[in-house]
């Protein structure tokens, strides 16, 4: 029997699938990652979740900031985004706000590269590096960090966490008087495979001339990001596994 998510039902079900995925990240997929943004927030914060997806961290940082305190999750993909819209206010999450959008560095629209069939995590505003993988594209709004903060901020920004396959700099970018008034701790994803014209430490770089200090996260510690190479620090079958998280944070905010 199909259930449909309008029911009671369906809404049931959805939320329990919501609350499997938040725990199966805390619990294993990305523990010390969580235990990161939860020992950053504080009740009464406000925090930016750039690359929503399914919302397992949304709902980890929805925790942490408590009911004081603010979660702006941008989504560019409409089905999730609606998902996610729907979760939070079927669970009558007051400070949480689900946004249809993405972020970028300039204000405006872009196009959407999600590969073909339907909702993806490879969703990316940047062209695919294999041009032999099938996508199907979406105009979508997009906005900056200081554009949003300097409309819809309702407290200082204390984290941003970003996933967005490859787009990293331009969200970076955009954030610049952000980053230097605010001094947000940044949790963020970042692959050579989604960056195949440019050196993906070009992002350390730019965060660095900000005055941040950064890493890159392995199991339970932290690498500076002066030894990481992606060469040995991405591959698969090296000693380090693949390690593609990152924790930067400014000294007068450390």
């Amino acid at each position: 029997m199909l259930i449909s998510y309008e029911s009671g039902r369906g809404k049931g079900v959805e939320q329990i699938r919501w609350w499997y995925r938040a725990w199966r990240y805390r619990l294993k997929l990305e523990r010390y990652e969580i235990r990161l943004l939860r020992d950053r927030l504080r009740p009464g914060d406000a925090a930016l979740d750039i690359g929503a997806h399914k919302g397992a961290m949304t709902w980890w940082m929805r925790v942490a900031v408590g009911r004081e305190g603010s979660v702006d999750a941008f989504e560019p993909q409409p089905q999730l985004a609606q998902r996610l819209q729907a979760l939070t206010r079927s669970d009558h999450w007051q400070n949480v706000r689900v946004f249809n959008q993405g972020v970028s560095e300039q204000a405006g629209e872009l196009t959407l590269h999600v590969p073909a069939g339907g909702p993806s995590p490879g969703a990316s505003f940047n062209q695919p590096g294999d041009p032999n993988v099938a996508v199907d594209t979406l105009k979508i709004p997009v906005t900056t960090v200081d554009t949003w903060q300097e409309a819809h901020a309702r407290t200082p920004l204390r984290l941003i966490k970003c996933d967005v396959e490859g787009h990293e700099l331009a969200v970076f970018r955009g954030a610049a008087r952000t980053l230097a008034e605010q001094r947000p701790a940044l949790l963020f994803e970042c692959e050579q495979r989604h960056q195949p014209h440019q050196d993906m430490r070009e992002v350390f770089h730019y965060l660095q001339d900000q005055g941040y200090e950064g890493f890159c996260i392995a199991a339970k510690t932290l690498i500076p990001v002066s030894d990481f190479d992606p060469n040995i620090h991405q591959d698969p079958d090296g000693p380090f596994g693949y390690l593609n998280n990152f924790w930067f944070t400014h000294p007068a905010h450390a």
